[in-house]
């Protein structure tokens, strides 16, 4: 599938099956776009503060690079779609992310991985809700704290009174590396309707030391071990990525995060 290179994020519509990449030559504070009868993945890779994508009758993947700006927000309308957003913060100061996720039919998935070091401090706050029977919303985030940072998580479902049969997962997971470092998840579930499907988990926490030990024991120093573990917790978001190129990209700057 051959690479579509978006510079021009005006009044973007996408309309065609494809590959797409929003350019980092991309500076807008905000944009809208809009996504309509089409099967295509989306690598994200502009400094853009405010987002606002209405998706309607697609099967798309997104996958949203944060590289600066501290103030951002996404404002996701899903009509009739399969959605599958991805967030991966590499981000080396401090962020305030609000996410809003309205699914009047169909399902999405949105998938955060953070790392938070040097000190900062990073706010997470996704919003979700189901309109309409059948729905389908699930929220995993998965966290990095060091250095006497702080990571927070605060994840609020909304499943609507008659939005019957319909289903909402929460998993929050963050790992701390030091014990100045802070980790809080704030999972909320408001439940309307009976017939419905909901959970929550949630884990903070330092690497398991039966994992640490097994490791250890085929020969990984201790520095080894743990950026595997937790590369293997990034990978698999960045593994959605087709491009060599930036996948790369993205591998050698967590591992310089992760020191």
């Amino acid at each position: 599938m051959d690479k579509i290179v978006v510079k021009d994020i005006n009044n973007l519509v996408i309309n065609k099956d494809g590959y797409y990449v929003i350019s980092e030559e991309v500076q807008a504070k905000s944009y809208k776009i809009n996504i309509m009868d089409c099967k295509a993945t989306i690598i994200d890779l502009s400094s853009t503060n405010d987002r606002t994508i209405k998706f309607s009758n697609s099967d798309i993947t997104i996958i949203e690079t944060i590289t600066d700006s501290n103030l951002k927000s996404l404002n996701i309308e899903n009509n009739n779609s399969n959605i599958d957003y991805n967030i991966i913060d590499l981000y080396d100061d401090e962020i305030s992310y609000n996410l809003k996720e309205v699914t009047n039919k169909g399902n999405c998935k949105i998938n955060i991985a953070s790392v938070s070091y040097k000190n900062k401090k990073k706010n997470y706050v996704i919003n979700t809700s189901n309109l309409e029977p059948n729905t389908f919303n699930e929220i995993n985030c998965f966290g990095i704290v060091k250095d006497e940072s702080l990571l927070n998580y605060d994840v609020s479902s909304f499943i609507k009174n008659g939005a019957k049969k319909s289903i909402v997962r929460q998993n929050s997971n963050i790992l701390l590396f030091d014990k100045k470092s802070t980790g809080k998840n704030n999972p909320i579930l408001i439940i309307e309707e009976n017939d419905v499907k909901a959970s929550h988990g949630s884990s903070i926490g330092k690497i398991d030391d039966d994992t640490m030990f097994y490791l250890c024991s085929r020969g990984l120093s201790k520095n080894e071990a743990t950026n595997l573990i937790c590369l293997g917790k990034m990978e698999h978001l960045i593994n959605k990525i087709n491009d060599e190129s930036i996948k790369e990209s993205l591998i050698n700057k967590f591992k310089e995060r992760m020191g």
